[in-house]
């Protein structure tokens, strides 16, 4: 539903460069129009198409156009060679114009992301910023901490940081930056119905995130084989269920046709009643196991299972955050490679578990935490420490309108 808003003061403009961050900027956004709100909102996403915005009816800047890597050119530098090739830097170009044409309007800019944004904010705007960091974090100081110059920038050009962890604010507030540590806005992503999914009493569930980028067809074959794994099981022998969540970039009909190369699986129809609780159709294989795929109830397949198979970066995080333990394994795709699940697993500690890319592999591990209650209370633990509960966005709104002199 379009926000309503005025345009009495200038603009708000929010900065953003990934899905996720589109998710958790729009989130906020959300928070911030709840109430009378006299500073018109515009977004600016660096990556991606930005849908998030437009299903808030926020007016978007500047040329949109995903890119082969979908942003993740650090893991691998000849994604970056195939973003070039694709006119990458044509698209920055209209971007950073698209910047410097907000500059005389902006009266504060929020960057949501990684420093890059904090940089373009610096150069191209000179306003206020808040930084929503999402990137980085302490627990993945080797791999992901931030460097000097990263701390220099936030402590010189940002009137406020707000970290996605304490561990991490409390390091940036030593170097005498403005940190403040509200929660994880990712939690707040997570828009649970309670809808049951049509899940029998006494049943193990097992949720399934395939991603959401093009890789995620790539990673089809090894979980169908794992869930054939996982069914034969004897304690889960048709006491299992399968809810794969399929976001709104993936195409029913691709899938169809990558599971018709398999003899194994078929895909077949829901019914309509099904239909209108997000189960838009099935993956069948014999002997009767079915996976039941999901669309719109992204928070309600998290939260009806007892662990994920997850290949997405902010769904995982968010299934931990949930009290979910989490088997992953690495992907040729720009995204999931080794050193993305690295990082990942020092943020997320043994809530999440890393297998080799063999359908054996996550099968068992799955087995295991479904077998063994003390792994899903590991994953409890973690969610409190390192993902915080809902309630983070409202949080970050609040600043926000007091550093606008609200």
């Amino acid at each position: 539903m379009p926000l309503v808003q005025s345009n009495k003061k200038g603009v708000v403009l929010f900065l953003s460069n990934g899905h996720a961050e589109d998710l958790i900027a729009s989130t906020v956004i959300e928070k911030l129009s709840q109430e009378c709100f006299p500073w018109e909102i515009r977004a600016l996403p660096l990556v991606g198409e930005g849908r998030a915005y437009d299903e808030i009816g926020i007016k978007v800047l500047g040329p949109r156009r995903m890119m082969p890597s979908g942003g993740f050119v650090e893991f691998n530098p000849l994604w970056l060679a195939r973003d070039m090739a694709s006119g990458w830097l044509g698209v920055l170009r209209g971007q950073v114009g698209a910047l410097r044409r907000q500059r005389a309007a902006t009266r504060l800019v929020v960057c949501v992301g990684d420093i890059f944004l904090v940089i373009l904010s610096v150069f191209f705007l000179k306003k206020p910023i808040v930084f929503l960091s999402t990137a980085k974090s302490d627990y993945a100081r080797l791999y992901k901490g931030y460097y000097l110059v990263e701390k220099w920038l936030m402590k010189w050009f940002c009137q406020l940081v707000l970290p996605r962890d304490e561990l991490t604010t409390s390091s940036l507030q030593d170097f005498g930056i403005n940190a403040v540590y509200v929660g994880n806005v990712m939690m707040d992503c997570l828009k649970i119905t309670d809808e049951e999914l049509g899940i029998g009493e006494n049943r193990h569930v097992v949720g399934i995130l395939p991603g959401s980028k093009e890789e995620a067809y790539k990673n089809l074959p090894i979980i169908l084989d794992a869930v054939k794994k996982i069914s034969r099981k004897s304690f889960l022998s048709g006491k299992a269920d399968f809810l794969l969540a399929l976001a709104a970039s993936l195409s029913l009909k691709r899938l169809g046709e990558v599971v018709s190369l398999s003899r194994d699986w078929i895909l077949k129809s829901s019914a309509s009643e099904e239909r209108k609780r997000g189960i838009v159709a099935y993956l069948a294989s014999s002997p009767g196991i079915r996976i039941k795929i999901v669309r719109g109830r992204f928070a309600d397949v998290l939260n009806s299972s007892e662990v994920i198979i997850g290949l997405s970066g902010m769904g995982n995080e968010q299934a931990v955050g949930l009290g979910k333990p989490v088997v992953s394994f690495p992907t040729k795709g720009p995204q999931m490679t080794k050193k993305f699940l690295r990082i990942q697993q020092l943020i997320l500690g043994e809530a999440i578990s890393i297998v080799e890319p063999k359908a054996e592999a996550v099968a068992e591990e799955v087995s295991a935490i479904l077998s063994h209650p003390e792994k899903k209370e590991e994953a409890l633990r973690v969610s409190k420490k390192r993902m915080g509960g809902p309630g983070a966005a409202a949080q970050v709104a609040d600043l926000m309108k007091k550093e606008l002199g609200e």
